[in-house]
């Protein structure tokens, strides 16, 4: 005899919503999880653990319930609900912020999420996803997305201070860092996107920081480390953070200069 299914709480989270709601269209059709994975073309145990609210589907998974179950957009309309919880909780604040900031200041040891191109994204985030490549290709689809504010018809000013090593550090293959200076060279090309190479004889920092300034003046910083992170709104500690960046731009190569040193090290790639 089966165990029975787990109890899930609607009201709980988004996760078990979704999962409530999949089962019960599932038996409503009265379909075993293994005849749904069938015809979504995924192993039963995925749709258990959809169903169970222990492993939310990603985005192109929820439209091939939603279309198979005939659930008429009942699913798809939770999928940027699950999106949003789908970040550390330390990362929400400062993602929302982001997504809606005048001026975007950042230093980085790796090249920021608003300027990779999905194949380095891809390698870079692959390094935490290793078993599980479902949940990758969603983080690389939540993490470009975020590009779309530079497509509105107020872009943000964006100002990154790029650790020379960024450049240097094979991310995925050398035709993959190739492609992804060149994406960097062209988004320098716009006016309200500068970048400026740290090179490696300079001081840094072991993490990235984040400036943002929201569109009524108010000032925010997010600091992070591999797996940590802070999102900082009192005003000493903005304070803090800007007096940081600002010694690290200071020690950056001009704007002309740090294109120069992108264009060798794509060369190098491409060699």
């Amino acid at each position: 005899m089966g165990r029975p299914p787990k109890e899930l709480t609607p009201e709980k989270s988004v996760e078990d919503l979704l999962g409530a709601k999949v089962r019960k269209l599932r038996l409503g059709k009265g379909w075993q999880p293994g005849e749904l994975a069938e015809r979504v073309f995924v192993s039963p145990g995925r749709i258990t653990s959809i169903e169970t609210a222990n492993d939310p589907p990603g985005r192109q998974l929820t439209e091939k319930l939603d279309q198979v179950l005939d659930a008429e957009d009942a699913l798809v309309e939770l999928w940027p609900l699950i999106r949003s919880e789908a970040f550390k909780d330390y990362a929400k604040l400062f993602l929302k912020a982001q997504s809606t900031a005048r001026t975007i200041h950042e230093f980085s040891l790796a090249v920021p999420g608003l300027l990779q191109i999905e194949e380095y994204a891809r390698a870079l985030m692959g390094i935490d996803y290793l078993e599980n490549s479902a949940d990758l290709e969603d983080a690389v689809i939540r993490r470009v997305e975020r590009q779309v504010i530079f497509e509105r018809e107020d872009p943000p000013w964006l100002w990154v201070v790029l650790s020379e090593s960024a450049l240097d550090q094979v991310q995925g293959s050398h035709e993959v860092m190739a492609k992804q200076i060149d994406h960097l060279l062209a988004m320098s090309e716009r006016p309200n996107i500068n970048i400026q190479v740290l090179p490696l004889s300079k001081p840094s920092v072991p993490g990235s920081i984040s400036l943002l300034t929201a569109p009524d003046g108010e000032r925010s910083a997010y600091a992070e480390g591999f797996k940590t992170g802070t999102y900082y709104q009192e005003p000493e500690d903005v304070d803090r953070f800007q007096r940081i960046y600002d010694q690290l731009q200071a020690g950056a190569l001009d704007i002309e200069a740090s294109a120069q040193v992108m264009r060798d090290a794509q060369r190098k790639h491409r060699q």
